[in-house]
């Protein structure tokens, strides 16, 4: 485990120094189990065990710095989604009299609401924080080969859209990597229904191929932010018209401002037509993305001999509410 102490979990959450260790274990234990070593791949996290069992001494070489970094991240994730996994847990006593909760005449457990945003920032902040240790072995992998060994990598270096951040710089999820895990399957989705019938099949494989080097052909690097654009537009129209509402793991908000009040933000879950005119717009930039894409390849034909050269308009229809079905 990678955690021994209390003054250890204090470098990344503010909790008392009286706090027993011993309930936090059984949490850490699943976090890791069930998040880090999935994440990292057994390999890599083996090797993190290795260094935070026997930590080097004296000066520290480039390698043994970017793991003692890697570390801090690692554990800066685990602490917040141990306490996320465990919340219900330690806040109650358990003991052979049952279940129980604690209070005092100057201590007062917290208000329902309190409870269900303390619990929602410990899962935010975790799988936030998992977001930064993906980023820093990226930006490291030299230091860390072993994670080309996990099944993650090659997942993770072939996707169109491979995390928050490259998501985000498209369209604004707030950072959030648990919306970035919702949309993962309607990205998927996408690149298999229109990408993939859009570049056929040897375009299509090549730059996956390409992708997953390291240092995919400079042709390849130039079409994959028309390929991203498409992408993301149509997978947060699908997830939108599908869901009814859920741009964000908790659904889709309009944030509005009351006048005369000192907490003058105001949060409301988004109407149904709202839903379906933002549905509707990010279809419709998605599919001229797509339209893009098509110019772009028959603008290179040295690049991409292959390519059919489809042009002009596909016949798009939104069957809402019509007898006849366009498909």
């Amino acid at each position: 485990m990678l955690f021994k102490t209390i003054s250890e979990i204090q470098n990344h959450l503010v909790v008392g120094a009286g706090t027993d260790f011993n309930r936090l274990k059984p949490h850490i234990s699943n976090a890791e189990t069930a998040y880090m070593r999935p994440l990292l791949g057994s390999a890599l996290f083996d090797e993190l065990q290795e260094y935070y069992d026997a930590p080097p001494t004296g000066t520290l070489t480039e390698a043994q710095e970017a793991t003692a970094e890697l570390l801090s991240k690692v554990q800066k994730s685990l602490i917040h989604l141990a306490y996320w996994m465990g919340f219900q847990v330690l806040n109650a006593v358990i003991s052979d009299a049952g279940f129980k909760r604690t209070q005092s005449e100057t201590i007062k457990g917290l208000f329902k609401y309190q409870e269900d945003e303390l619990k929602e920032y410990f899962k935010t902040s975790g799988f936030n924080a998992m977001d930064e240790v993906i980023e820093y072995i990226e930006s490291n992998i030299d230091h860390f080969n072993e994670f080309k060994l996990s099944a993650n990598w090659p997942i993770l270096k072939s996707a169109f859209i491979p995390d928050t951040k490259t998501f985000d710089s498209l369209i604004s999820i707030n950072g959030s990597r648990l919306t970035f895990l919702r949309l993962k399957s309607y990205t998927m989705l996408v690149e298999d229904l229109n990408i993939r019938p859009l570049l056929g099949d040897t375009i299509f494989d090549e730059i996956k191929t390409e992708m997953v080097k390291d240092e995919p052909a400079a042709k390849v690097l130039a079409i994959l932010p028309k390929i991203r654009k498409s992408v993301a537009f149509l997978s947060t129209a699908m997830l939108m018209e599908e869901s009814g509402a859920d741009l964000t793991e908790k659904g889709l908000y309009f944030e509005s401002t009351s006048a005369g009040y000192n907490n003058d933000r105001n949060k409301q879950p988004a109407k149904q037509e709202q839903v379906t005119a933002l549905a509707k717009r990010n279809r419709m930039y998605g599919d001229n993305y797509l339209e893009g894409l098509k110019s772009f390849l028959i603008q290179n034909p040295t690049d991409w001999p292959t390519y059919s050269g489809q042009t002009g308009h596909v016949l798009r229809r939104d069957n809402t509410d019509k007898r006849a079905f366009f498909a």
